[in-house]
Formats: C-alpha cells, sequence, structure tokens
C-alpha cells in the first residue's frame, strides 16, 4: 500500500510490506551495510529495537547524499521474524518537468515478516537479509527504500517545464524568453503531482 503525501518539499508517506523491541546484540560492519546479530531473539524470543544510519546506494536515477535513518523493532513470531518501524532518506535526482536538480525526504514505514521455508533446518540461509542469525540492516533498507520510490520527481508543483521551442527552462529566473502561444504558452505540457507514481 502506497499513500504519498503530494505537498511541495512534503514528506512523502510510504507504506511498505515489512518488529518489536528491546536492546542487547552484536553489531559489526560489512561494506556499507551494518549487519545485526540476532540470535538472541531468535532463541529467547526477547524483542529487540535497532537505531541505525545506513547508506543506500544510488538506484536508477535517484542518489541518496546522506545515511538513511532506520528505527526498527524485530520480534519473534512462531519460527519466523516480524520487523516494523521507519526508514527516512533524502532522495535527490532530476526534476522531471525541467530537469533541474531536486532533494527531498522520503519516510517508508516498515512492516515486514520473515518466515523460515518449510523444512529448512537453518530458517534464513537463503534469506539475503536474514541469514542465519545475522540480519542485514543495510540490505533490508536499500530493499525498502528502492521499492518506495516514485516513477520521478518534480522541483515543485508550479514548475512549468521546459519549452518546447527553445528548450530552456520556463520557470521564473529561467532563460526561455520566447513569446506565450495560445494553447500551450510556449511549455512542455506535462501534467505531473510533486512527486510521479509509477
Amino acid at each position: 500500500m502506497e499513500a504519498f503525501d503530494k505537498g511541495w518539499r512534503g514528506v512523502y508517506n510510504t507504506v511498505v510490506g515489512m518488529g518489536l523491541p528491546s536492546r542487547g546484540a552484536s553489531f559489526y560492519g560489512m561494506g556499507s551495510h551494518v549487519v545485526v546479530d540476532i540470535g538472541s531473539l531468535l532463541v529467547t524470543g526477547r524483542p529487540m529495537s535497532l537505531d541505525e544510519h545506513v547508506d543506500v546506494p544510488p538506484f536508477s536515477s535517484f542518489c541518496f547524499p546522506q545515511k538513511a535513518h532506520a528505527e526498527l523493532d524485530l520480534q519473534r513470531v512462531d519460527r519466523g521474524v516480524q520487523i516494523n518501524g521507519l526508514v527516512e532518506v533524502a532522495v535527490t535526482g532530476e526534476c522531471i518537468r525541467c530537469l533541474e536538480d531536486v532533494t527531498t525526504p522520503l519516510r517508508v514505514v516498515v512492516d515486514e515478516r520473515f518466515d523460515p521455508p518449510d523444512g529448512a533446518s537453518d530458517p534464513f540461509a537463503e534469506n539475503n537479509v536474514l541469514n542465519g542469525t545475522n540480519f542485514d540492516v543495510g540490505d533490508l533498507v536499500r530493499q525498502v527504500v528502492t521499492s518506495a520510490l516514485p516513477f520521478g520527481l518534480v522541483c515543485n508543483e508550479e514548475c512549468r517545464g521546459l519549452c518546447v521551442t527553445c528548450g530552456r527552462s520556463k520557470n521564473p529566473g529561467g532563460d526561455c524568453d520566447c513569446p506565450a502561444t495560445e494553447g500551450n504558452h510556449g511549455e512542455s505540457q506535462v501534467e505531473n503531482p510533486a512527486v510521479e507514481d509509477a
């Protein structure tokens, strides 16, 4: 389920199918990832809370200039793990109307359950987020962020895009000085909200 707040430079909220907390886990770095040993959760059932900042690699035309902030709660459910929380990150890309750079915040609500495959002796041996008792926070963040990205960004709802005649920006301060023509006003006719969904 997705729900984007279309407000200009607002926060875009997305719910992504993706637990519940306590402290005390082993952490270690693995490249840009943060890997957490959740063995105590799986054995004792004691919930865990995580508050981590992790890098998100570029994806398609989007970049992430700052680390994503992930606040996650984990709890054991039967033989699986339920993960709930929030991931926040700044997304940078080109405005799809005027091609100017734009940065906007993205908030992803995480609500995910990982269940072991039937008959598996090692519950998460084949899972790229959970491998044995190791929980790859960075990979989870990457997956939920990239799945929540919009089709494209726009710099603001009033962006007039590029002139179809000269190819320059029609926005105030832009370089286009072409006379407006009735019907198209000399600008590209793109009707996109502040964030374009797929």
